[in-house]
């Protein structure tokens, strides 16, 4: 089980002794003192694993926005630069993982967009040249990039993962299913993304929790609540997925910056409550 550092702390020391002390195996590196992980210096990154081995903790992923306003028609050039930078901070932290989108889609930023999916036909000549490059790239520095679902890029649902990972055919290119964000993208998590994401090389699960919407228990609403408070079906979903084998990462994640849990002790506490509930799932 493993968290996002700045969901327990801005500052990765008091990440790391929540995470230890909670008894969790691992965190993701997103944002640091308020940084993003593009943005940190080598020293800093050093000074995170030194502080990650003290206290017993894996780097499960480098959490890093590769895709993020990275749209097919505009050059790749700097986010290339990006990536090759997050894959040698990877190394660095001895991190399997770099988490990445698939490239932005103008106008879908805001989430009641994600809905409605685009042509993935259309984009899937140009997609597959990209992430196969962006795959060679961790190829030959011997890490995986773990594909996130999210709205807002042309792979925000399990069946449009699938096509991507089917179309490059890496094994450095793997899925990070947010389930809530799948759902958000117009997937039904159980019916529609569990039997497509069966077989797929799956590396990390992300498991925030919505209510569904009054007048409709198919579409989600946006707030998160506690892990277990909401509708989306973990208690169907994580069994399957351990039934079926899956031995990677389950994460919780919740998305505070620039607010900072020191600061707000609710924060906190909402994270610890779904570590809490997620290890209750887990144990069954």
């Amino acid at each position: 089980m493993a968290a996002i550092s700045d969901d327990l702390c801005s500052e990765f020391e008091g990440a790391a002794r929540v995470a230890a002390d909670t008894g969790l195996d691992g965190l993701g590196v997103r944002h640091v003192g308020g940084t993003s992980i593009r943005d940190l210096s080598l020293d800093d990154v050093r000074g995170i694993r030194r502080i990650a081995d003290a206290h017993g903790l894996a780097v499960s992923a480098v959490t890093s926005p590769f895709g993020r306003d990275l749209y097919l028609d505009a050059d790749d050039g700097p986010a290339v630069e990006l990536l090759d930078r997050m894959i040698g901070y990877a190394g660095v932290l001895g991190a399997p993982f770099v988490r990445v989108f698939a490239p932005w889609i103008a106008g879908k930023d805001a989430l009641p967009e994600w809905w409605e999916r685009p042509d993935l036909g259309g984009a899937m000549p140009e997609l597959t040249e990209r992430m196969t490059r962006y795959a060679r790239m961790a190829e030959r520095a011997g890490v995986t990039l773990m594909l996130e679902l999210e709205g807002a890029s042309y792979v925000g649902q399990v069946a449009e993962a699938r096509a991507v990972l089917e179309a490059v055919d890496s094994p450095a290119l793997a899925l990070c299913w947010d389930v809530c964000n799948g759902w958000w993208s117009g997937e039904l998590p159980w019916e529609d993304g569990w039997p497509i994401a069966r077989g797929l090389p799956i590396v990390d699960v992300q498991t925030k929790d919505v209510a569904a919407a009054d007048d409709d228990p198919g579409r989600p609403t946006f707030r998160q609540v506690v892990l277990g408070d909401g509708d989306l079906p973990y208690d169907r979903i994580l069994p399957a997925l351990l039934a079926d084998g899956y031995d990677g990462w389950f994460t919780v994640e919740r998305v505070y910056h620039p607010r900072r849990p020191e600061s707000e002790p609710q924060l906190l506490a909402d994270v610890l409550a779904d570590v809490r509930a997620l290890r209750r799932l887990l144990d069954r």
